[in-house]
């Protein structure tokens, strides 16, 4: 392995997309807080935000965002600030920690939804729930249990094989080229020696985790029970899951040791 050149390593990754600050703290408040009563203090996440090239102007406009919409609580400890996630942040992470960190069970069934001649693509659409993927104006697949519908056909869907448009509706080029970008990026980070210091480690993992967490959100099981298994998707993740288990999750009481509050 090559020695490892932190900022060069965490400019590769943060160059795979945009890093909206207000993400990024919910990216490692979701990552680093492993219960609903657990605090992260203001000065780790000043320094971890910091290593990604985030200054402490844009950290204080993103809580304040965050709290104002109700994802964030923050109180003074003596001089200093801590955050911890309220029920509603706390349980929009949980709903998606599994899809996340790669261990969601496999989808069983996926439908051919199909819109009948009474409804309009826009009623059709609606009849849909959210992570459902539109193959055409009226027809889309839907994984898991689906409400059936007098005006809505549903077949399982058992393809011998995807036509090219039907995989370009589930996986859109530019989407394919987001994931391969960061199967690139996480690649050559994973070509260099662990950074040793606690809070390097944890920065590049955040990073890493941040721009796959990004992506993995905007598809759902469609994609994974049906497309192959060497997808672009399929492949970012099997090189992100190598990826967070080399840097490991840090612990917060270390950290704030780090940063001098222990």
């Amino acid at each position: 392995m090559q020695t490892v050149d932190l900022q060069e390593d965490i400019n590769v990754v943060s160059g795979c997309g945009p890093l909206k600050v207000w993400s990024v703290v919910v990216t490692i408040l979701g990552d680093l807080l492993q219960s609903e009563e657990a605090w992260l203090s203001g000065p780790v996440l000043d320094a971890l935000v910091g290593r990604l090239g985030i200054n402490n102007q844009a950290l204080r406009v993103a809580v304040h965002r965050l709290r104002r919409d109700g994802w964030i609580i923050s109180e003074k400890r003596g001089r200093l600030s801590a955050h911890k996630l309220t029920p509603k942040g706390w349980d929009e992470t949980e709903a998606v920690r599994a899809q996340i960190y790669g261990f969601a069970e496999a989808t069983e069934v996926v439908w051919l939804a199909v819109g009948g001649p009474s409804l309009t693509a826009a009623e059709f659409l609606e009849t849909l729930p959210a992570q459902a993927v539109s193959l055409s104006a009226r027809s889309a697949l839907v994984a898991g249990s689906v409400r059936s519908n007098e005006d809505v056909l549903l077949s399982r869907f058992a393809p011998e094989r995807l036509p090219k448009w039907a995989v370009a509706a589930l996986i859109p080029d530019e989407m394919s080229a987001e994931y391969n970008a960061l199967s690139t990026a996480v690649e050559y980070v994973l070509a260099h020696t662990t950074p040793e210091g606690i809070l390097d480690r944890a920065a590049l993992r955040l990073v890493i985790l941040h721009h796959w967490r990004r992506l993995r959100l905007r598809h759902g099981e469609v994609q994974d029970a049906v497309l192959p298994s060497d997808w672009s998707g399929a492949r970012a993740q099997r090189l992100v899951m190598q990826a967070l288990t080399r840097l490991g999750r840090p612990d917060v009481a270390e950290l704030e040791r780090q940063v001098g509050l222990g």
